[in-house]
Order: structure tokens, then C-alpha cells, then sequence
């Protein structure tokens, strides 16, 4: 049996990008945030667009996990940079993915929110009470940049991204995979992101619009690679 591999996107062009990469017909699962099946290189790939923002995320993630019943998740796209050493279209495949805004337990939270969500993960080897949710990086080669990913609500200004650098060595940000890890990790299913930095340190939201279409397609491609693990 064919392993079932589920691919996350929350935009459009980053769904658009990997439909490009795999160069195949899909079958159409459903409408609204679309879902394709596709059968490539000994791999069922259920690739789904998740919309942009957590709730929207983690609702996707939900189905995908109960419907599919996914081996692993993974979430591909873009995301801006923290880390001044990143530059742009430079790929991080992230060891560590926090909340960036209400991190759930460890020397990071500051809002002393914990006991709702903490026991939850307690024993899960996907979860750290000190690091996060740890993915599997699925033997990523060296050129794809590693570190810590905190997922957001919102696009971060430089004095959020000075307190994420200072308090928990953000490499880059992003809106969604924080919460698709939370899922993931409630169910055991592994999972791994993928992003391509669409804006540096430095930026603006023009910044974004102009980069953001290159950045889908070396996400893809990125992605293309990592594939190769799961086969």
C-alpha cells in the first residue's frame, strides 16, 4: 500500500506552485479551499489548500487528518525572515515550530495560559515543553537553512521580530504551521515545514507582493526533494 502523504498550503499560488511542480492532472476532491488527489512516484499525495491564519490551518488539518488518514503532513509555502542571515528565496525546513504570540508552556510563555493545553503533549516525542513542536526534517540537505519557525496572526513588524529574535532565536515567521504541528501532534502523525523566505528581515508588505510568487515556486521545488524520504 502507498504511503498517503498530506501537502498543506494556505494561498492559492502556493498550491498552484506544487500542482506546477508535480506536472500532473490531479483529481478534484472538493470545492471551496480545494482538495487534489494525486498518485506520483509511489506516493498518494492529498494536496489541500488551507486558507491563511490559524483557525483556518488547523480546521484543514483536522479534516485531512480524519478523512485521509495521512503518514505524514506537511506544510509548504513561503515565510518572512527573521534571522538577518536569511535572504530571499533562501528555504528553512524548521527543527523547531513555536507560537510566536501565545506559546504554549516553556521559559517563553508569557501569558501563564499553560494548563488547558500543556497535558495534551505531555509524552508525545513531537512535543517539547522547552522547544515546541519538534518536525522531522526528513534528512533535508544542508543548503535548506534549519532553526525555529513562530507562527503569528499576523504580518510582524520589527519590534516583534526583535523580541522573537531575542526570546526564542526565531529564524522566520509565518501564519499557519504552529497550529497544523498542534494537530499533527494531538493525532501522531509526523510532520515537517517547508518555507521559502518571500521577504527578509527588512521589508514591507510590497516587498511580499513582488517576492512571493518566486518564493512559491522554490518552496515547491524544495518540496520535491524532501519527498524523496517518504517514497
Amino acid at each position: 500500500m502507498k504511503p498517503i502523504v498530506a501537502v498543506l498550503c494556505p494561498m492559492d499560488m502556493e498550491f498552484h506552485a506544487v500542482e506546477n511542480v508535480l506536472g500532473l492532472w490531479g483529481e478534484t476532491l472538493e470545492g471551496g479551499f480545494e482538495e487534489k488527489h494525486f498518485s506520483a512516484n509511489g506516493i498518494d499525495l492529498i494536496l489541500a489548500r488551507c486558507g491563511v491564519g490559524k483557525t483556518f490551518a488547523a480546521a484543514k488539518a483536522q479534516k485531512v487528518i480524519m478523512t485521509y488518514h495521512p503518514s505524514h503532513v506537511i506544510v509548504c509555502g513561503v515565510a518572512g525572515a527573521v534571522d538577518p542571515a536569511l535572504g530571499l528565496f533562501d528555504v528553512v525546513v524548521p527543527d523547531r515550530v513555536i507560537h510566536g504570540d501565545v506559546y504554549l508552556g516553556g521559559p517563553l510563555c508569557k501569558t501563564g495560559v499553560t494548563e488547558s493545553a500543556m497535558p495534551m503533549f505531555r509524552g508525545n516525542p513531537a512535543f517539547s515543553e522547552s522547544e515546541g513542536f519538534l518536525p522531522d526534517r526528513l534528512g533535508a540537505p544542508a543548503e535548506f537553512k534549519r532553526g525555529t519557525l513562530a507562527t503569528l496572526d499576523s504580518f510582524a513588524e520589527e519590534d516583534k521580530k526583535d523580541e522573537l529574535e531575542k526570546t526564542c532565536n526565531a529564524a522566520c515567521i509565518d501564519m499557519e504551521s504552529a497550529a497544523v504541528a498542534q494537530i499533527a501532534t494531538l493525532w501522531d502523525v509526523p510532520f515537517t515545514v517547508i518555507r521559502a523566505m518571500s521577504d527578509a528581515r527588512t521589508h514591507s508588505f510590497g516587498d511580499f507582493e513582488t517576492n512571493a510568487a518566486k518564493a512559491c515556486d522554490v518552496a515547491a521545488k524544495a518540496l520535491m526533494t524532501l519527498l524523496d524520504s517518504l517514497r
